[in-house]
């Protein structure tokens, strides 16, 4: 049983991660950027986590259209909510944990690439490639 939370534990982080490194680069390229801690001397949790939770309460302050506010502030919670539930599935082994863990990832993602796209291109002016 332990071998398999390990292993779930370790994907979920895995996920955790990428989600972390579309967030970084949202956040670095928004109008006022926001730098978050990030690399091999940072860890994931105790010092990514705390720099989420305080670019979640100043995200709305950006000067960007009120959707792609909330696509931020969504995807940053969403995390937030992810990271949590990875660190109590991985004390509890309770599987609703890393279930809820998943759910919000899998919700965050897509606000998240959202508002990438747009941050790319804010006029929708990029005409699909292919």
């Amino acid at each position: 049983m332990s071998d398999d939370k390990d292993r779930q534990t370790e994907q979920l982080m895995d996920r955790l991660k990428t989600y972390a490194e579309g967030i970084g680069l949202a956040l670095r390229a928004l109008p006022i950027p926001i730098a978050l801690p990030y690399g091999e001397e940072h860890g994931l949790i105790a010092d990514f986590m705390p720099a989420v939770v305080r670019a979640y309460s100043i995200a709305d302050e950006q000067p960007i259209p009120e959707q792609q506010q909330a696509e931020a502030c969504t995807a940053l919670l969403y995390w937030i909510m992810a990271a949590e539930m990875i660190v109590a599935y991985a004390v509890s082994g309770s599987q609703h944990r890393a279930d809820a863990a998943l759910l919000a990832m899998m919700s965050g993602e897509p606000l998240l690439a959202d508002l990438i796209e747009w941050l790319v291109d804010p006029e929708g002016d990029e005409r699909p490639q292919g």
